[in-house]
Order: structure tokens, then C-alpha cells, then sequence
């Protein structure tokens, strides 16, 4: 490994997907202004753009996430599984990565760096610091219930965003000179104004008293037509008994309907998963999808946990990019998530060289 004089500058980054082109813009910031990081400790997004810096990738990146459309950004990641472990298979993004970062080890990298993954068998937080670089990022990037886990040193290993999203307590463990972390989760999630909440509230009233009627519905004819003693009987007193049917009155659905029943709820899943698939932000959208209610549970939960982290680790330098207002998967967005990134960084630049004179460090024995 191509190993710092002494520990210099060290950065944890925290997880948070597309939010992640933030440490892209902090890195591109600190370039700017010579200052080099010598150790980086990444969870999830973290890890990809810890990544991504320490083996000189950064522009090559930069000019895929600009103007980057939602087809392109599908192309990336979206291989759908049936759904076992995972919704995504993750082949896709492991072959970007794989085009991207070659067979590089992280042992050999000029920049020491840490993917942070969990064990998902034993919840323990997992620092990845040698063998291949795609591996650990694959690890590390592995959200739960949307990538399938991945078989790294031994272990099943899921997002390191579960059990450790803002690493300053892996980064500490190497006593950096001058501590930094980035947090991509200042503040809860409220992307939603009251007019808005208001509007998912009906709607999600509607979606779930329709989605218990039809499916009831269904189960209940659907399990009539197949009792074992009608099947004996033979089918035509079976039609017998729906022509009568269909003649009564009643409020209840008639058996011949069935048909149009189960065709209704076929159209509707397909509708479903059109929209679980739909990351553009739309104010006259009433519903949450799948991936939305999934990022959104996971957005608290890391809030809440780099609060925790930060009240008990104190870094020499905070950066907090307002980033919140992007989705975890809205990778069309990551060229803003940098640009907060770089401003973020900016504000931090004095303070840090400040920092460099104080402790004395020489920036020029620096890579």
C-alpha cells in the first residue's frame, strides 16, 4: 500500500446513495485547493466515492453523472430479480464498477481506504481495508431489500449505511492528524409540504381500501371455484350456479365478474410497478412507491444515527451538504448533490488549513 509519511487528513463519509455526489464535489473542492486526504473511511455512497478518488477516477465519473438522464441512470443499476434477498440482482452496477476500477486492490491504492459493509448474519459493522476494490464497494453499496447481499471474506454482507453510515468511529481507529466527516443527513427528510401530505394521506387511504376489497374479492372467489367437491361435482353445475347468479340482484359482486376482477388487479400491479420504478420528483404525485417508502425509512433511521455518532464523536471539521431534498435512487440529481458538495467544501477550506498550519503538517510530503 502506498502508505501516508504519517496520518495527515482523514475523511469519513456518510451513506445516502445519489446524495453521495456530494463527496465527489468535497473531493474536486479540496483538489482545488491542495489539500490531500490520506485516509478514507466510506459507507454505501461513501465507499463508491472514497472510491472513486483514491484511484484517480474522479473526472472519469463526473462525466457520466452529468446531465445524466433517468434511461441512463437505469442502465447503470436497474437488473430486476425475482424478488428473494433482493428486488435488483446488482449484476449491472458490479459491471460498471468492474469497468471502472479494473482488478485494483485496495492494498495497493496510494490512499488508505475503508469500505464499511455489515454482516448482515451477525449485525457487526465490517471495515474493509484489502483485497479487491469492486468487491468491497459492492459490499458496501448493497441497500437492503433492493440489491441482493454479497459473499465477501467469508461473510453475507449488506450496506454499511445499516449499521454504521457515518464512520467516524472506523476513521478515528487510524488517528488522522485532522479528522473530517461528511454527513449527507443534517435534517429529517421533509421533502413534503402540508398540502402535499395531505394529498398521500387520501390517496394512500384509497390505494389500501381498494387493494383489501379486490384482493378479497379475488381470494374469495378464487378459493369457491377451487373447493375440491365442486371439482368433483364437474363444471357445468358449477356454470349452472353462476348463470343463477348472475341473474339475482344484490350488492355483491357477481362470480361471472371474476374475470374482470383479476384483470383489474393484474392492470393495477402493472400499474404499481411502473410506479415503484418512477424516481422523478412530482407534486401532483399522491402515492409513495416502493423505493421511496424503503429510502425514506432508511433517511431517518441514518439521520438519526449520524445525530448519535456526532454527539459522541466529535470531528475537527463537520461538512454537511443540503442534500436532503434528493432521493436515495434519483441518480438523475447527483450532478446537484456535487454541486452542494464543492460549496459545502468551500466554507470548510479556511478552517482546514488553519487546522494543517496549527498541527503542523506538511502538505508537500503529501502522495
Amino acid at each position: 500500500m502506498g502508505e501516508t509519511q504519517r496520518p495527515g487528513i482523514g475523511i469519513a463519509l456518510d451513506s445516502g446513495g445519489a446524495k453521495g455526489g456530494a463527496h465527489l464535489g468535497l473531493f474536486q473542492t479540496f483538489e482545488e485547493n491542495s489539500i490531500p486526504v490520506d485516509i478514507i473511511a466510506g459507507s454505501s455512497a461513501g465507499a463508491f466515492a472514497g472510491a472513486v478518488y483514491a484511484t484517480g477516477k474522479t473526472q472519469e465519473v463526473l462525466e457520466i453523472i452529468t446531465d445524466m438522464k433517468l434511461r441512463e441512470s437505469f442502465g447503470y443499476y436497474l437488473d430486476p430479480v425475482f424478488p428473494t434477498s433482493g428486488l435488483l440482482g446488482g449484476k449491472r452496477i458490479r459491471a460498471f464498477m468492474e469497468n471502472l476500477f479494473g482488478d485494483l486492490k485496495i492494498e495497493d491504492l496510494p490512499v488508505r481506504f475503508i469500505a464499511v459493509a455489515t454482516d448482515l448474519l451477525t449485525g457487526e459493522t465490517v471495515a474493509i481495508e484489502k483485497g479487491p476494490v469492486v468487491d468491497a464497494v459492492m459490499a458496501s453499496i448493497s441497500m437492503p431489500g433492493i440489491f441482493k447481499p454479497v459473499i465477501h471474506m467469508g461473510r453475507l454482507l449488506t450496506d454499511g449505511g445499516v449499521s454504521d453510515p457515518l464512520p467516524l468511529d472506523i476513521l478515528k481507529k487510524y488517528s488522522p492528524s485532522i479528522s473530517i466527516a461528511c454527513n449527507l443527513h443534517p435534517r429529517l427528510p421533509s421533502n413534503f409540504n402540508k398540502r402535499q401530505r395531505d394529498r398521500i394521506l387520501r390517496t394512500e387511504k384509497d390505494v389500501l381500501r381498494q387493494d383489501i376489497d379486490l384482493a378479497s374479492i379475488v381470494s374469495e372467489r378464487l378459493t369457491r371455484f377451487m373447493d375440491s367437491q365442486q371439482v368433483l361435482e364437474g363444471i357445468r353445475p358449477r356454470i349452472n350456479a353462476i348463470m343463477k347468479k348472475i341473474n339475482s340482484t344484490g350488492d355483491k359482486i357477481k362470480d361471472t365478474e371474476i374475470v374482470n376482477a383479476i384483470q383489474e388487479q393484474i392492470n393495477a400491479s402493472k400499474d404499481k410497478l411502473k410506479a415503484m420504478f418512477d424516481f422523478t420528483r412530482k407534486e401532483s404525485r399522491g402515492t409513495l412507491n416502493l423505493f421511496e417508502i424503503m429510502a425514506i425509512s432508511t433517511n431517518i433511521q441514518q439521520y438519526q444515527k449520524n445525530k448519535l455518532m456526532l454527539s459522541i464523536i466529535k470531528p475537527d471539521v463537520l461538512i454537511s451538504p443540503d442534500v436532503t431534498y434528493i432521493g436515495t435512487l434519483e441518480f438523475t440529481s447527483t450532478s446537484h448533490a456535487f454541486e452542494a458538495g464543492k460549496k459545502e467544501a468551500s466554507k470548510a477550506i479556511p478552517v482546514i488549513k488553519r487546522l494543517v498550519d496549527e498541527r503542523g503538517i506538511d502538505l508537500l510530503d503529501k502522495h
